[in-house]
């Protein structure tokens, strides 16, 4: 009866290991509070990178403006690595303070906006890209 408790024991401890992992918790978004400016030129068939860090998971939004003289360029948001930027969300816009590209950065990291030709520019334009994020 003695070797009762111990195999007990060893078959609690046993049990116990094969349980299922406990996930950890999902982080929750913070507003976007960390405001970065890039100016630049953009030249005919040209694309421009601008690298940001973002810090936490939260809010990004981007827009574009002060286009000069007035065009419609290329404007995207992605993530930034050895080979450049890969773009994951982009569109075709022209100068404006609204928000033209928002979403949520799932995870903190080097991020990046370029801003490139679509084909139309005559000649090369100056822009002022706005991005915030946490």
């Amino acid at each position: 009866m003695k070797w009762i408790l111990p195999v007990v024991i060893a078959l609690s401890l046993a049990a116990a290991g094969c349980s299922d992992p406990v996930a950890p918790a999902t982080p929750t978004p913070v507003p976007p509070t960390i405001t970065e400016t890039f100016d630049g030129t953009l030249l005919v068939l040209g694309l421009n990178t601008h690298v940001f860090t973002v810090q936490q998971v939260g809010g990004l939004k981007v827009s574009i403006a002060n286009i000069t003289p007035s065009a419609a360029v290329n404007l995207g948001v992605g993530t930034s690595s050895v080979s450049g930027c890969l773009v994951i969300s982009n569109l075709t816009a022209v100068a404006s303070s609204a928000v033209q590209i928002s979403g949520t950065a799932t995870v903190p990291g080097a991020f990046c906006v370029s801003v490139s030709d679509p084909g139309s520019l005559v000649e090369p334009v100056t822009y002022t890209v706005t991005v915030t994020h946490s």
